[in-house]
């Protein structure tokens, strides 16, 4: 027994444990739960200590040592308190050097989503903007003009049902607003589509790998 077939034995058990959650709780299905739990533990410990922690805390506050820059220095050993500041939260009495740490992270955080909607967001949205009537090559081109007014009437349907503001007892919003009901349902039927298709796809490629393993 080679270690290539091996290794490809240990996967194919670890995976039926997992998989035979579908018949029902039992022992093995929680012993690969914890396995699996232990594992991604551990290798999530060593990848942030050898891609994050070492090159980015670690080597500059050495280098900075060793060339004797108190700037980096500084912000080591103020990178290094920040850290510390998350096990507040096991102590009632620190608990707030936690929030301190949580708010600058939020902080950091927001700042990038703020910044990322109006570099990749706003050009989708503009890009939503469509014309009714395409021309193309001096000419109508129909079947872009239907596309775009299909787009523009789920769009400005969806919006008129969010718009709680105005009256649904009349007509047009009455009307416009169920509209936007069935392309919701529409989405999210599309949504929750993707969503299963991309479930069974990674179910077809675990079983693959079990049968292939065990009976190649």
């Amino acid at each position: 027994m080679n270690g290539a077939f091996f290794g490809s034995l240990v996967g194919s058990l670890c995976v039926i444990m997992i998989l035979s959650l579908l018949w029902r709780e039992n022992k093995a299905y929680r012993f690969g739960e914890h396995l699996l739990l232990g594992l991604s533990v551990g290798y999530a410990t060593v990848a942030i200590w050898f891609e994050y922690l070492k090159p980015k805390w670690l080597m500059p506050l050495m280098d900075g040592i060793a060339a004797r820059d108190f700037s980096a220095i500084a912000i080591g050993i103020v990178v290094f308190m920040l850290g510390l500041c998350w096990y507040g939260g096991y102590f009632k009495k620190t608990e707030w050097l936690m929030r301190l740490v949580v708010g600058i992270v939020i902080g950091a955080g927001a700042g990038q989503v703020i910044r990322l909607q109006f570099t990749q967001q706003m050009p989708v949205l503009t890009s939503s903007f469509r014309s009714p009537i395409m021309v193309q090559n001096g000419g109508v081109s129909w079947w872009e003009s239907l596309n775009n007014i299909v787009f523009l009437t789920a769009l400005i349907s969806v919006l008129f049902f969010f718009f709680f503001t105005i009256d649904h007892r009349h007509a047009f919003p009455r009307v416009a607003a169920r509209v936007g009901r069935f392309w919701l349902m529409v989405g999210f039927g599309a949504f929750f589509g993707n969503t299963l298709m991309t479930r069974l796809s990674a179910l077809i490629e675990r079983v693959w790998y079990v049968v292939d393993s065990l009976f190649r």
